[in-house]
């Protein structure tokens, strides 16, 4: 028996150690999958047959899940932001905002941001070319790559979703958030920025808390009743071109509910994804 213990490769003192909580950094690695050399030996103490524990052991410690890779998509204000916060710091997925990088494009006053704000002030889609190339090349990072990222915002259009195919992106799973019209416009309008903090605030719904952060929040040049309007009626010729694409891997959430009733199914569908993920190296234990 002990000659067992000793043969396999993790040090007694690694499988006994207690668990710790995993950061976020690395939560879409272990999160639900468990750390295959803790998860597999507690799983096999309790069967108390130390012959089979070496071989078994080595297979499924060389094992590493995919990284989810996760597209959210929504009107604006229809919560996108909220819920990407709640996801990237529970599964530690990179949070990838195509509206954020077009707008640091727009501040840094560049030709493409330029071209982006003629565009955005219309109500129009930036164009493919602009877009395309910023969201590949973001999404191609190492730290993309390792932890898995949360698309947000992209793909807008048919043409970019087959751009993203072509470059080989492919999400596991295509969130959209519905609510109804009115009370997206109401949200847009009501939207402001404390530009000291970065946070966002609405007039109704979220007032800042002090009268001198009040004073000093602004409203995004696009937040105004006609553009919001433009930015929907945009948004709906385009959104069921790319739900057509996703359509074997889409959920839709009603999302004129509280952030936490949200959340809370969107959690739950990725709960499910990576259960269903741990099926195959679940199945050695057999």
């Amino acid at each position: 028996m002990t000659g067992c213990v000793n043969s396999i490769s993790p040090p007694p003192v690694t499988l006994y150690r207690p668990r710790a909580s995993p950061s976020p950094a690395s939560r879409s690695s272990f999160s639900f999958s468990g750390d295959s050399v803790h998860s597999l030996y507690r799983l096999r103490r309790v069967s108390r047959s130390p012959s089979i524990i070496a071989p078994k052991f080595q297979i499924v410690a060389a094992e590493k899940s995919e990284p989810l890779k996760i597209m959210i998509s929504g009107a604006p204000a229809s919560g996108k932001g909220t819920q990407c916060e709640l996801i990237t710091h529970k599964y530690g997925l990179v949070h990838i905002s195509a509206g954020d990088l077009l707008r640091a494009e727009i501040a840094s006053g560049s030709e493409n941001g330029r071209r982006a704000k003629e565009h955005m002030e219309k109500g129009q889609l930036v164009p493919d070319e602009i877009v395309v190339m910023m969201v590949k090349d973001r999404l191609s990072q190492s730290d993309s790559e390792q932890n898995g990222w949360l698309l947000d915002g992209y793909p807008r259009s048919a043409s970019q979703a087959t751009a993203l195919k072509g470059f080989g992106f492919q999400p596991d799973l295509f969130i959209v958030l519905e609510v109804p019209e009115d009370i997206l416009i109401e949200r847009v309008v009501g939207r402001r920025l404390d530009p000291v903090t970065g946070k966002i605030y609405h007039l109704k719904y979220s007032p800042p808390e002090t009268e001198e952060i009040a004073a000093r929040l602004t409203q995004r040049f696009d937040d105004t009743e006609e553009k919001a309007k433009l930015r929907l009626k945009t948004h709906n010729q385009n959104v069921r071109d790319v739900l057509s694409m996703y359509d074997d891997i889409t959920i839709k959430i009603e999302g004129n509910r509280s952030k936490q009733e949200v959340f809370a199914q969107i959690d739950s569908s990725l709960s499910e994804l990576l259960q269903q993920r741990n099926t195959a190296p679940s199945s050695l234990l057999s």
